[in-house]
């Protein structure tokens, strides 16, 4: 666009506004392909036409309001160019529009691979007359975009390992010349299953571990891009790989094509004349079996300390006591004939402790103004803001003889010990969730770790002392743990707390949801929820990090996407996990139970973690890039389950886990019900999707296919003789109600009454497994039982969530797998299962009451009457979105004179055009006056109210009160009779 042509709008548009202000801050949280920059250190932008995203800033002043982006401009330019290459600028200009989320790079030329560049952004707001400053300079890379053809074209790059001996330990020698200085190192490492990648004696990435992140190898390999430039020095450098098993181990999964570890590694040094140095993996390694001497992911780790070897990747290493060899030249996991490719990973890394989370909200109690710390009750378990790493808070001797550290909180990672002792003295680790129960007999507990729930998983460590003087640290390198317990077994020293740290593992993320109430069963809730979804983000959404299994879950990822991405931020996670899934999806559409893994084909509320996860990210990050990416793939599913469909009809239509687990002993509804229930729920999604990408005979045929299956649900599940579905449980009624149009109207007030007086002739308890439950708690409070729903929540008597911390078994600080874990045999009994988890979508969507789902938010905190007002009278919540941080809080009858009233304090961010909802306090009431900051906004007493800013509309209908209000800080205070 021309700049004088902006300059003359830009400068009407402020005049129109009649605002002066001095120039504003620079955008924040800037973002580029979905990358969070401020967090990200080594930035790899995988495509060759990024996206920018940027939040506009604001001042703290509380009378800053409706303020919107008027223009934009992007500057970006390649840097540290060699003598050949050519330098690139790019300058959008000033570009007149609002958009500050998913903004397309738009020059002709695409980026070009192996090449460092730079960008930054200014805005122009309606707030004022002149552009925001700059932000700083933002540095980015580019990989190899065309990866693997480079790979299979390069002769002398191979796979090597050994199937001769245990060869976990890799080096390799190579020299820098000194004609001219370096311009760039970038390496390439994927050692399968896992790998640590040391240069010149140190590890490259300190906390990255557990890489690379687990897929089906013969489809997808992933290959980890680092940039060693500053680590490369003149003269001779030497490289040293640590390599583990993983999951291409055939001890986990029996898999034949799986077999011993192997390394493939790329080096390219390029230099300022132009020159290159390339390093591959190769048989001029050399390589022997380190001080590990076995590791699995179930079964831990034996590491003997004796064959450590200090300087074993420097320069110059000599080793005079042990064997190294030159390693074998191995296949390559990929199956080119399958269609299997090797890529750059594009998702964060699992980490260790603090570098594992970040945080855009606060979690401290003394950051939030609205809510006391007496009012949030004691919070059982360790905070997530306490730096990522557990000290144990208790310990003791157990009956048996082992030392016993308790942690407090249910985790997954591993333990840090300090050992003082001599040379070959073996200690053995174990982890546990849970310690014994008491003896029924002597009422004497052992306190013992209970480790029957792990089934065929060991979880124990192995460790041989080297004999240090100084003492020696022991920390696991290539397993990971599920525990809350660790027991010690006849440790060399008398160990004492201070002895025992343990790093909270899990993919690299951000904190962006933080929830509290005035109601501590829900806090800690939403606690054993926050740390369950940590524990289960794994490179892929796990459904337990402790026994062996540790699976990708198809159903466990669809029933919590909604929640984690409340949460935290997972793009990149989930759009990884959605390739994982089209990876093994059929040509006639189905996809498996779990991924990696060949359990055709899904549950239908397993599969719908296709459709249901590509639907969760639109509508969290509103990318419409990945509907498109995935669109074809959901129709192809979709069409799958209607081809079943045409062959069973829903009476009959195929079951394998249905509403799994409800409580014992309950029993499961009509599973026909349940399945069809999927069927349904997909192909609605299937019908939004089209239309948001304007697919319009899409949109009119599923719309079609949808009303004929809710009828066909009606009539095939409803019983008549009972006035509602199936059998008239809680779930056939849940899910009934959860599908739109599939309840007549003139029955649906019939099936409301019945899945309510089913819960209160189970004494207000659930009946429902994972599936229906996910349901049950925003289907009442739709449907005029808000009361009811909070209830629920409320409860500590089995079975509830609030019965795992109230128990007087084990107190949970994650959510169980079973309503009745402490009492249930140890097959399939996980004490940190997030499939459960689902409900804490329900604590955003309905309790904050904070809607993304369309361009204008919405915020409708749903109430309690006054007579279940206790249950919650107050709330706190804070949510990062892409726009900024919406903040939501409130207090119930927070003036003496005005009993049924409620103060709802909202802050909206900028760019961001919001409706605020008033719910009635109870039964029948009518707002009398609503204010905003004590001024008079709307009364029912005055026919018109004239106030600038507001638009207020009063619902006949319901009685809901709405106003609609651009970005700022509001107070409202809404009084009802």
């Amino acid at each position: 666009m021309n700049k004088v042509y902006c300059f003359y709008a830009l400068h009407y548009l402020f005049v129109l506004n009649s605002v002066l202000c001095r120039r504003s801050l620079a955008p924040f949280d800037v973002r580029i392909d979905h990358h969070k920059v401020e967090t990200t250190n080594d930035l790899i932008v995988n495509t060759p036409r990024p996206r920018f995203s940027w939040k506009i800033p604001v001042s703290d002043d509380a009378l800053q309001r409706n303020i919107h982006q008027a223009a934009y401009q992007i500057q970006l330019e390649s840097i540290k160019l060699t003598a050949i290459e050519k330098p690139f600028r790019w300058d959008s200009e000033c570009i007149l529009s609002s958009a500050s989320i998913h903004v397309p790079y738009t020059n002709k030329n695409d980026l070009l691979p192996s090449t460092y560049y730079r960008f930054r952004i200014r805005i122009w707001t309606t707030n004022s007359n002149e552009s925001s400053q700059w932000t700083d300079w933002i540095q980015f890379r580019t990989p190899i975009f065309d990866l693997y053809r480079y790979i299979i074209n390069e002769d002398d790059l191979n796979w090597i390992g050994s199937t001769k001996i245990n060869m976990n330990e890799l080096r390799k020698e190579f020299t820098v010349p000194n004609t001219s200085p370096v311009k760039s190192a970038f390496a390439y490492v994927s050692g399968l299953g896992y790998y640590e990648f040391y240069l010149n004696g140190n590890k490259v990435d300190l906390s990255r571990k557990l890489d690379p992140g687990w897929t089906t190898y013969e489809l997808r390999t992933l290959l980890v891009a680092y940039d060693i430039t500053s680590n490369i020095t003149i003269g001779t450098n030497a490289i040293g790989i640590k390599l583990g098993n993983g999951w291409y181990s055939q001890e986990q999964h029996g898999e034949s094509a799986y077999g011993p570890p192997r390394l493939l590694f790329t080096l390219f040094i390029t230099f300022m004349n132009g020159d290159e140095v390339k390093v591959f993996s190769d048989q001029t390694w050399t390589g022997r079996e380190g001080s590990i001497k076995h590791d699995s992911v179930y079964n831990g780790e034996f590491y003997d300390s004796r064959n450590d070897r200090p300087n074993w990747a420097r320069p110059g290493f000599n080793d005079s006591l042990s064997a190294w060899i030159m390693p074998d030249l191995l296949p390559s996991p990929v199956n080119m004939s399958l269609g299997g490719i090797i890529i750059v990973q594009d998702m964060p890394p699992i980490r260790a402790g603090n570098d594992a989370l970040h945080f855009e909200v606060s979690t401290d109690e003394q950051q939030r103004s609205y809510l006391k710390a007496e009012e949030l009750g004691d919070i059982k378990g360790a905070r997530l803001a306490d730096g990522g790493v557990l000290k144990p808070i208790n310990m003791w001797s157990s009956d048996s003889g082992l030392i016993i550290f308790d942690l407090g909180q249910n985790m997954a990672g591993w333990c840090r010990i300090k050992f003082r002792g001599p040379p070959g003295y073996g200690v053995y680790i174990r982890h546990g969730e849970t310690i014994t129960l008491p003896d029924i007999a002597t009422n004497r507990s052992a306190r013992n770790i209970y480790t029957e729930n792990l089934r065929a998983a060991t979880a124990s460590d192995t460790y041989v002392l080297r004999g240090d003087p100084a003492g020696e640290v022991y920390e696991p390198t290539f397993t990971v743990h599920g525990f809350r317990y660790l027991s010690v077994f006849a440790p060399p020293n008398a160990l004492t707390k201070d002895d025992v740290e343990c790093p909270f593992v899990h993919s690299e993320t951000t904190l962006k949801g933080s929830f509290s109430t005035s109601n501590p069963v829900v806090n800690q809730i939403q606690h054993n929820i926050q740390w369950g979804q940590l524990s289960n983000i794994m490179s892929l959404p796990t459904d337990c990090p402790q026994r062996n299994e540790r699976r990708g879950w198809l159903g466990d990822a669809a029933l919590s996407v909604d929640e984690a991405l409340y949460n935290f931020d997972l793009i990149k996670f989930y759009q990884n996990f959605l390739n994982l899934i089209v990876d093994v999806q059929r040509p006639d559409g189905q996809v498996p139970n779990f991924v990696p893994g060949n359990s055709y084909p899904a549950d239908s509320n397993w599969g719908t973690a296709l459709p249901t996860i590509t639907w969760q990210v639109y509508r969290h990050y509103h990318d419409l890039l990945t509907l498109e990416s995935y669109y074809n793939n959901v129709v192809q599913y979709v069409e799958y389950l209607h081809n079943v469909y045409n062959t069973t009809g829903l009476v009959n239509f195929p079951i394998r886990y249905g509403d799994w687990v409800p409580p014992p002993p309950q029993p499961m509804t009509n599973k026909h019900l349940i399945t069809s229930f999927g069927f349904l729920h997909d192909v609605y999604l299937l019908i939004n999707m089209s239309q948001a990408l304007s697919r319009k005979e899409d949109t009119n045929t599923y719309t079609i296919l949808y009303q004929k299956l809710a009828e066909e649900f009606h009539r095939v599940f409803f019983n008549s003789s009972i006035n509602s579905y199936a059998d008239g449980m809680q779930a056939a009624q849940a899910l009934a109600l959860a599908l739109p149009g599939v309840v007549p109207a003139n029955v649906r007030s019939a099936v409301v009454d019945k899945l309510v007086a089913d819960i209160r002739q189970n004494e207000n308890h659930v009946t429902t497994g994972i599936v229906s439950t996910a349901q049950i708690y925003p289907v009442l409070s739709d449907n005029g039982y808000h009361d009811l729903a909070l209830e629920l929540i409320s409860s500590t008597t089995y079975p509830s969530y609030g019965y795992m911390f109230t128990n007087r078994f084990e107190n949970a600080t994650t959510i169980w797998e079973l309503w009745n874990a402490p009492l249930t045999g140890p097959g399939m009994n996980s004490r940190n299962h997030i499939m459960y988890g689902s409900v804490g979508a329900w604590f955003y969507s309905h309790l904050a009451g904070i809607d993304l789902s369309s361009n204008v938010l919405t915020i409708r905190p749903r109430m309690a009457s006054e007579i279940k007002k206790h249950l919650m009278s107050k709330l706190d919540c804070q949510l990062s979105t892409l726009y900024g941080r919406v903040h939501v809080s409130y207090t119930r009858n927070e003036q003496d004179t005005a009993p049924k009233s409620i103060l709802l304090r909202v802050t909206i961010p900028p760019n961001v055009q919001a409706r605020v909802m008033f719910e009635p306090l109870f039964p029948g009431a009518q707002c009398q006056t609503l204010t905003e900051n004590k001024k008079t906004i709307w009364s029912s007493h005055t026919s018109m109210m004239n106030v600038r800013e507001f638009i207020v509309e009063k619902d006949s209908s319901n009685e809901l009160m709405v106003v609609h209000v651009g970005s700022g800080h509001y107070e409202f205070h809404a009084s009802w009779q």
